[in-house]
C-alpha cells in the first residue's frame, strides 16, 4: 500500500513527534511504500511580521499548505493520507484537498484540542470538561486555557468551531484513530460518528518481552513533566509501595533523558 504521512511539528518534542517517527518506521518495516509532508511550528519563530499576522488565519486554512498537498498528491497518488497532526500551519483544509481528489483521509487523535482548547481537559490543578458540547468553547476563551492567553485560546476556539459548522470533522475523515477507550467515549460525547472511530493503543519497538527476574524491578514515568500528565498522582501512589525503585524520564530535545532515579530506603 502507498501510504503518505502528514505532520506538523511543534515547536517543542512531544509524544505526537515521536508516534510519527515510530509508525512511519513500522510501515516500512512491513512492506508498505510509505512518504510523509511534514511542517513544524518553528517555522513561525522565522516569520516576518506579516507572515506571523497571517498564522491566525492558517490555522483555519492554509491556502499554502493546500496547494503543496494537491501537488504532491497528484505526483505519488496514495491510496490514503494519515494524518497525525494538521496545528498551526497544516490546518484542516489539507482534508478538503485529500477528499477533493478522491482520497481517504485518516486522522490520529493524539490530543482532545477539538474539545478543549487546551488539549488537555485539565485547568487550575484540576480535571475540566467545561468546554465540552459547547459549539463555541467560551469558558475556555474566558480563562484563557491556551498558553494564558484570551486572545491564543479565541484562534484556538475559532479554528474549531469554523469547521465544526463547516461539517469538516464529520464529512471530511473517513477513519479517526484514538489510543484508549477513555479518548473514544470523550469524542463521541463531543459528536463524532462513533461508527468512525477506531482504537490503536500506542507501542512500543522492539518488543522488550514479559518481565523477568534479570531485568525490570522499578516503576517507569515517561513523558513532560506537567501537571496534567500526572506526576503528582504517580508519587502519592509510589508513596504507598515498600520496596519499587520509581524512574523518571523525560522527553528534552526529541531524546528522552533520566531525570530521577528513586528508591525507598
Amino acid at each position: 500500500m502507498k501510504i503518505l504521512l502528514v505532520h506538523n511539528f511543534y515547536q517543542q518534542s512531544g509524544g505526537e513527534d515521536t508516534v510519527f517517527e515510530l509508525e512511519a518506521a513500522m510501515l516500512q518495516r512491513a512492506g508498505h511504500e510509505v512518504f510523509t509532508y511534514q511542517r513544524s511550528n518553528l517555522e513561525i519563530l522565522k516569520m516576518g511580521v506579516l507572515g506571523k499576522l497571517a498564522v491566525p488565519t492558517k490555522m483555519i486554512w492554509a491556502w499554502d499548505t493546500a496547494k503543496a498537498m494537491r501537488a504532491l498528491l497528484a505526483k505519488i497518488r496514495p491510496d490514503l493520507v494519515h494524518f497525525h497532526n494538521t496545528f498551526m500551519l497544516i490546518s484542516p483544509a489539507a482534508f478538503f484537498t485529500c477528499k477533493n481528489m478522491g482520497i481517504p483521509v485518516v486522522l490520529s487523535l493524539h490530543n482532545p484540542r477539538l474539545l478543549c482548547p487546551a488539549s488537555s481537559f485539565f485547568r487550575q490543578g484540576s480535571a475540566c470538561s467545561e468546554c465540552g458540547g459547547k459549539t463555541i468553547s467560551w469558558p475556555g476563551i474566558m480563562h484563557a486555557c491556551y498558553r494564558n492567553s484570551h486572545v491564543q485560546t479565541a484562534m484556538v476556539a475559532a479554528m474549531v468551531t469554523t469547521h465544526r459548522l463547516l461539517g469538516t470533522w464529520e464529512n471530511q475523515i473517513d477513519r479517526y484513530i484514538v489510543f484508549s477507550e477513555f479518548y473514544k467515549e470523550k469524542f463521541i460525547q463531543g459528536g463524532l460518528p462513533s461508527k468512525n472511530i477506531s482504537i490503536k493503543p500506542h507501542f512500543v519497538h522492539p518488543d522488550p518481552g514479559p518481565r523477568n527476574n534479570t531485568r525490570g524491578g522499578y516503576a517507569l514515568f515517561v513523558g513532560r513533566l506537567e501537571p496534567e500528565k500526572g506526576v503528582r498522582t504517580l508519587l502519592r501512589a509510589w508513596k504507598s509501595l515498600t520496596d519499587i525503585p520509581l524512574k523518571i524520564r523525560v522527553l528534552f530535545d526529541r531524546y528522552y533523558h533520566d531525570l530521577l532515579v528513586d528508591q525507598k530506603r
